[in-house]
């Protein structure tokens, strides 16, 4: 083969392999111009406006208020514990009414019984001997010594008694007032040790307490003798303060209140939503979900010509359910949304008001 055929052969070759690859990057290509066509041809999205129930502010005076836990208990309360070791013979069952000198718990005090009744007789004995040695004493047949000697032993036999029958009687544990018996920590058969507690007494009223704890800046505002509120199962009963106790720990303070009766039956024990009032703010009160807090303050979602635009306010207190709030326009519109759906809402959206409120309430 001639050099010149041979060049020629390289050159179709050549041709060829680059015609594959142009082919090749056509066939890739097509699907993706395509894509861009159907793409352009499609329509933009249509945006929907937010719905929204509206309101409007109104001047007035809220008071503000917080929640906490609070610890509600009868105001007696008692931890029975024993001062021996001994048997339980008996123990009232759990949730027992029990009136004031009613038995609670009693203990198997057959042993301290008998050494009782031995001293007993011990005493009588030596209080005949005492009274013999008196007359004897009288009549000059025994010395001044022998009658004090005989004094003393029958001092210490007495003694040694009532101790005895002190210690008989601790195997009897009444009820201090009237109360239902609570938590019981052991049953008839075991042993009760000196300190050990073996049962809980829930006074039954009249007094009641309630124990919270507040954070210091919001404790300082609560005075002793004011009326605050308490809360359970929907419906809420008047408390006041008995004390504020001034020792902080974690920077929390415990804040004490009273009550009279328990109308809302809540069992010892329970934890009840307490609400503190701690200030009186006058201004324009507004739903609390129409209000949004970032790092930049609070800000109220305000609709005007059927857009959003959130207005910068400063808040003077809240009850939980409204702000009380300055900074808004008389005539302002507020759309109210969940906590979650404020967060999505964005400045210059458009708004479909569901309903037309009037003033807050």
């Amino acid at each position: 083969m001639s050099v010149s055929k041979i060049a020629e052969t390289f050159k179709n070759l050549k041709v060829r392999r680059y015609g594959l690859i142009t082919l090749g990057a056509i066939l890739l290509a097509v699907p993706v111009i395509k894509r861009k066509l159907d793409i352009a041809r499609e329509k933009t999205p249509r945006t929907y406006p937010v719905a929204l129930e509206l309101a409007s502010p109104r001047l007035g005076v809220l008071r503000a208020r917080e929640t906490y836990l609070g610890l509600f208990k009868p105001e007696n309360q008692a931890a029975l514990s024993s001062r021996l070791s001994a048997r339980v013979v008996f123990i009232a069952d759990e949730g027992t009414a029990v009136k004031k000198g009613d038995v609670v718990l009693r203990l198997d005090t057959s042993d301290l019984a008998a050494g009782a009744e031995a001293l007993s007789i011990k005493k009588q004995n030596q209080e005949k001997v005492y009274n013999r040695d008196k007359v004897l004493f009288d009549n000059g047949a025994v010395s001044q010594e022998r009658l004090e000697s005989s004094q003393n032993l029958y001092q210490q036999a007495v003694s040694a008694y009532e101790a005895a029958s002190a210690q008989l009687s601790y195997g009897v544990i009444s009820a201090p007032f009237d109360a239902v018996v609570g938590k019981r920590f052991l049953q008839p058969g075991d042993t009760a040790y000196p300190g050990k507690v073996l049962a809980q007494l829930d006074g039954t009223g009249p007094g009641y307490e309630v124990y919270s704890d507040l954070p210091v800046e919001t404790a300082v505002k609560i005075k002793p003798g004011s009326e605050q509120e308490i809360t359970f199962n929907g419906g809420f009963q008047r408390a006041r303060v008995k004390a504020v106790v001034p020792a902080a720990a974690n920077n929390l303070m415990t804040v004490k209140l009273a009550l009279t009766g328990n109308k809302l039956h809540i069992p010892a024990g329970t934890y009840v939503d307490t609400h503190f009032y701690t200030s009186v703010s006058s201004g324009f009160i507004v739903p609390a979900n129409s209000v949004s807090r970032n790092m930049n303050g609070y800000f109220a979602l305000t609709v005007k010509n059927g857009t959003v635009h959130w207005a910068p306010v400063k808040v003077l207190g809240t009850d939980g359910v409204s702000y009380c709030v300055e900074g808004l326009a008389p005539a302002a519109r507020l759309g109210t949304a969940s906590r979650q759906d404020l967060l999505k809402i964005y400045e210059g959206q458009q708004v479909k008001a569901v309903r037309e409120g009037g003033a807050h309430d």
